[in-house]
């Protein structure tokens, strides 16, 4: 998409009267940003003591000791003792689609096929991997208690969305009274 946008940019500084072209320019950022937001801001980090989930608008900082299920039917979401469902946008499971398709079409090689499917992002491997030897670690931190889970709202991706937004609205309309 970014790829896209940034061709469509081009090809307007090159065809459009200035003018024009930094009112037409929005609509490509608009779908930069968006795609940003979308695309490339989710992440997964391993911690020690813990996971750094950062999905397009909150960032949750989950400590291992407060996780107590590891879902993956959808995508990878994280369940906390207190009932918290936290997706983890950054991770979704696609062994699961490979299992269903290859339920559909019949195909039984013989070989075992079970949750760690050979076709199960790494990352999601990881987290369950960290999990397990969080648990089975006899540290200090894990004797001390459970930390909070913490819970931040960003305001950057709404606001650059917004703005862009208002931007590519105004070159629409801009382009039309021409």
């Amino acid at each position: 998409m970014i790829g896209a946008a940034v061709v469509v940019a081009v090809l307007i500084v090159l065809q459009v009267p200035a003018t024009a072209a930094v009112s037409m320019l929005g609509l490509p950022v608009f779908i930069s940003v968006l795609a940003w937001a979308c695309y490339l801001r989710p992440r997964a980090t391993l911690r020690p003591d813990g996971v750094l989930v950062v999905n397009i608008l909150r960032t949750y900082d989950v400590p291992f000791s407060r996780i107590v299920d590891i879902d993956r039917r959808l995508g990878v979401t994280l369940e906390t003792d207190s009932g918290q469902r936290i997706g983890v946008w950054a991770l979704p499971d696609s062994g699961r689609r490979a299992r269903r398709e290859r339920l559909s079409r019949g195909a039984d090689d013989g070989m075992s096929h079970d949750a760690d499917d050979e076709r199960t992002p790494s990352e999601i491997e990881r987290l369950d991997a960290a999990q397990r030897i969080w648990l089975q670690a006899d540290s200090p931190a894990r004797a001390g208690g459970s930390a909070d889970v913490v819970t931040r709202v960003r305001a950057l991706p709404v606001v650059l969305c917004g703005l862009t937004a208002v931007w590519a609205l105004w070159g629409l309309w801009f382009s039309t009274a021409l």
